[in-house]
């Protein structure tokens, strides 16, 4: 009943009730305790002149009455919260429950539970109206800048790189995170026993710290996808082969037509392309290179007098035909960073190019085995081409130190030991070829090496200047039937030399390269010597 009371009581005396309660205060009272002057003055400021006055009272009306309906919604609050006085929070509670955007920059007069003294002050005017401002506290610079916290000018902001991890690894440097210790499992009584000496070595030097010697861990995953891979590659099930042309190209070639042959094998194509695009490959690489690498020599070091037999041979020629296509895939891998890995992978390419596969047969299959054999040095050069345009631009030396290995292997002994001097070009035929096909595919300015001197060392540990063409045609005027096709590469080089002279003068050429090449070559290819001749000369 009390309540109900109350409400009655607020509802008829409460001037909220309306706009229009503000009307029934008397004649002589104003209308509004907001001034009208005040809006006139805030319709100047936008613009709005020559407003008349009971447009102005109506509006103070209105706006007092906006007031009078927020302080009171805004008095709930403050009852409520079991307040007397009346804080900026609750004008804000009221502004939000009638969907207005509530007033900023106004904070209450309670901080932490203790008053902090009169938040506005009334200020005198010369009309005699009372102003309430905010008090703002005045702060003196001067107190500040002498007994203020001293703040030291630093050195800015910097950057600067570090590796976070080469080839996979994570170096040992302070910017990086340290690896997490890994459990040691127990080890046997067999090993601790052949660990006792060095245990008590360690013992002796007191804190020393110990590191693994494994400096690359690979995941199980990459394990065994490393094991699946090479034994796709190396031994695939027979029940996967099919009916294709596996032989290689027997002339030059661009390297891309060697991707598209297939190894009559569906899982190790499948394998071998797995190699050309994986992108999750990378910490396999010095594996896969190491693994070419042993295979490769593997099957070089075999006993030539076991493979006599035709099976064996095919055996050998397919399994360092396999090698190559491993290298090359992982080469045109565009995810995978191969330059690190080049020295590694350039003596396994050499070797196959310049190294006797087997010993001399007297078979009805010589000839097939012979170019089986020509095929392979073929795909070898291409590889070795595709090295040194690709990557002679990051090793400047690359191409003169393998063109300088290729006239090795054509110039000194490589072989048996039957060499005299090792200036006489007498050494393995398969090495000569190897080297002539290499120069060959490397272009005309790796070819030309052989027309001019190059320095060597004889056996009396002298350097000389030769010429390679010269010696070689020393050598081959002795076995030029057991050497046809090294003639034939030397005439095919020849002829993809440019030339301008129209007649050679065959004592010139005779004088300087002997006189083997003045009798086999024809006028064209003796231009071209006579025309090298006079470069180099001049």
């Amino acid at each position: 009943m009390s309540n109900s009371g109350g409400k009655q009581r607020q509802s008829n005396n409460s001037p909220f009730s309306g706009a229009q309660a503000a009307h029934t205060l008397g004649p002589n009272i104003p209308s509004s305790v907001y001034p009208k002057d005040t809006v006139r003055d805030v319709a100047e400021s936008l613009g709005i002149t020559n407003m008349r006055d009971n447009i102005c009272v109506a509006l103070a009306t209105d706006i007092e009455y906006r007031i009078r309906d927020i302080v009171e919604s805004a008095s709930k609050y403050m009852k409520h919260a079991k307040r007397t006085r009346m804080t900026t929070a609750d004008i804000d509670n009221a502004l939000r429950q009638k969907n207005i955007e509530p007033l900023y920059g106004f904070f209450p007069p309670y901080t932490s539970g203790q008053k902090n003294g009169p938040w506005f002050r009334t200020v005198p005017t010369p009309s005699g109206a009372p102003l309430y401002v905010m008090e703002d506290e005045e702060i003196n610079f001067d107190n500040i800048l002498e007994h203020g916290p001293r703040v030291g000018v630093g050195r800015g902001v910097g950057w600067h790189a570090h590796w976070l991890a080469i080839e996979g690894i994570q170096p040992p440097i302070p910017e990086n995170p340290v690896p997490l210790a890994r459990k040691m499992g127990s080890t046997t009584a067999a090993d601790d026993a052949s660990l006792t000496d060095a245990g008590e070595a360690a013992a002796e030097l007191g804190n020393t710290a110990v590191k693994p010697l494994v400096k690359h861990v690979l995941s199980r995953e990459l394990q065994l996808y490393y094991e699946r891979l090479t034994s796709s590659i190396l031994s695939p099930p027979t029940d996967a082969k099919k009916e294709s042309d596996v032989s290689l190209p027997q002339d030059i070639v661009p390297l891309s037509q060697y991707t598209s042959l297939s190894s009559g094998n569906l899982v190790r194509d499948a394998a071998l392309a797995s190699l050309r695009g994986d992108a999750g490959i990378h910490q396999l690489v010095p594996y896969l290179i190491q693994w070419v690498g042993s295979n490769v020599i593997h099957a070089l070091r075999a006993d030539k007098e076991d493979a006599k037999t035709a099976e064996a041979q095919q055996s050998m020629l397919e399994l360092l035909s396999t090698m190559l296509s491993t290298l090359h895939a992982l080469l045109i891998n565009p995810s995978i960073f191969i330059e690190p890995y080049l020295h590694q992978l350039m003596p396994s390419v050499l070797s196959i190019l310049l190294a006797t596969y087997f010993a001399p047969v007297e078979t009805p299959i010589e000839t097939s085995i012979e170019t089986q054999a020509y095929r392979l040095r073929l795909y070898a050069a291409a590889l070795l081409a595709h090295i040194i345009d690709h990557f002679a631009g990051f090793y400047p030396t690359l191409k003169s130190r393998a063109v300088a290995t290729l006239v090795q292997a054509l110039l000194l002994h490589v072989d048996d030991g039957s060499a005299k001097q090792v200036p006489d070009a007498s050494g393995s035929i398969d090495a000569k070829l190897g080297a002539l096909m290499g120069l060959r595919r490397l272009g005309p300015s790796s070819f030309k090496t052989l027309l001019g001197p190059v320095p060597v060392q004889s056996a009396d540990a002298a350097h000389t200047e030769l010429i390679p063409l010269r010696v070689m045609g020393t050598w081959l005027a002795e076995n030029q039937d057991a050497t046809k096709r090294i003639m034939q590469e030397i005439t095919a080089g020849l002829r993809e030399l440019d030339t301008d002279v129209a007649e050679p003068d065959p004592e010139a050429v005779k004088a300087v390269y002997g006189a083997f090449w003045t009798e086999v070559l024809d006028k064209e290819l003796l231009a071209v010597l006579a025309h090298y001749h006079t470069l180099i000369a001049s």
